[in-house]
């Protein structure tokens, strides 16, 4: 009965420990892997706390997985881009596993290209900050675009605040 009792302890021991070792906003939400800093989502991290109730060990586990892969984070304004007084913006360029050349662009509702950059991304290159500029306030929202060179283009959902 002893042998039985230990062996229950030890298998619940590592279920929860396995369980907590990949945390709940590390499953919810992969497309947040990877965010450095931002609003901390209240819902994952009262999750992760929960995990506190089945030890000190789970809990901590829970907390450092979503903390150090960003799943804990949330999305939000902080994130979103802004313009400048100045009609600037800086980007990173994004990084890439083949060498290749991306074109960054602000454009309008409309698709007018109002500002461009060209960036080498890949191996050997290293990550360069690049600054686009509008040269008038457009009359309508303007838009965050990468395009590659095989002719596929990424656009932002939500337009580029505009800082006064």
């Amino acid at each position: 009965m002893t042998n039985r009792f230990i062996r229950t302890i030890a298998a619940g021991t590592l279920l929860s420990l396995g369980g907590s070792s990949v945390g709940c906003g590390y499953l919810l939400h992969p497309e947040r892997r990877g965010l450095q800093s931002g609003s901390i989502d209240g819902a994952t991290m009262v999750m992760d706390c929960l995990w506190l109730l089945a030890g000190i060990v789970p809990g901590v586990v829970a907390l450092v997985v979503d903390f150090s892969s960003g799943g804990i984070y949330a999305y939000g304004s902080r994130h979103a881009l802004r313009l400048g007084p100045d009609g600037r913006v800086a980007l990173q360029v994004p990084h890439a596993s083949r060498a290749g050349r991306v074109e960054l662009r602000l454009v309008t509702a409309s698709h007018e290209i109002v500002a461009r950059r060209t960036a080498l991304v890949g191996p050997g290159h290293a990550a360069e900050t690049v600054e686009l500029a509008l040269g008038a306030p457009p009359p309508e929202p303007v838009y965050f675009e990468v395009a590659t060179e095989d002719g596929k283009t990424a656009r932002t959902v939500d337009a580029i605040e505009m800082t006064r």
